[in-house]
């Protein structure tokens, strides 16, 4: 009796080690992000293509105006300039979700300035998490002035 004892306790042991020891598995919407990062940090056209969805569309403040970008724009712009690797860090916070739509900024770190990417993740007819919009936002980072009345111009 002591042995199937001892023996129970060691397999509920190993049994709730191996639990804890698993990684969490992604989400689907999860996986759509880290491979829109990827796909930006590396211009990874392929990978851009497999996520997004037929008809996602990518915009651009500029000015008054809003420049919009069609899926195939965007991946041909991308395959001209495959395998540049972007000299930024990259980060992500998922702002709202539910079990057919995610809305998450990614924010790409530059030198000067702040690239924030918002995504509208949608489930499709076949339940596949695809990138539907991406609205491109660009945030300056702060210059300090200077005491010597120079003038400190922002782009």
């Amino acid at each position: 009796m002591k042995n199937k004892f001892l023996l129970a306790c060691i397999v509920g042991l190993l049994s709730a080690s191996t639990m804890y020891g698993r990684p969490v598995t992604e989400t689907g919407y999860t996986s759509v992000i880290r491979d829109f990062i990827d796909s930006h940090m590396t211009t990874n056209f392929k990978k851009l293509k497999s996520i997004m969805s037929d008809n996602s569309v990518l915009k651009i403040p500029r000015g008054e105006k809003v420049l919009i970008q069609e899926k195939d724009d965007l991946v041909s712009m991308m395959k001209k300039d495959a395998g540049t690797q972007q000299n930024c860090q990259s980060n992500y916070e998922v702002l709202a979700k539910s079990d057919a739509m995610v809305i998450a900024r990614v924010d790409f770190n530059y030198e000067n300035c702040i690239q924030h990417d918002y995504l509208i993740i949608e489930k499709n007819d076949k339940q596949d998490w695809k990138i539907t919009q991406v609205c491109k936002m660009f945030e300056d980072i702060k210059t300090p002035l200077t005491n010597d009345n120079s003038v400190v111009a922002k782009n």
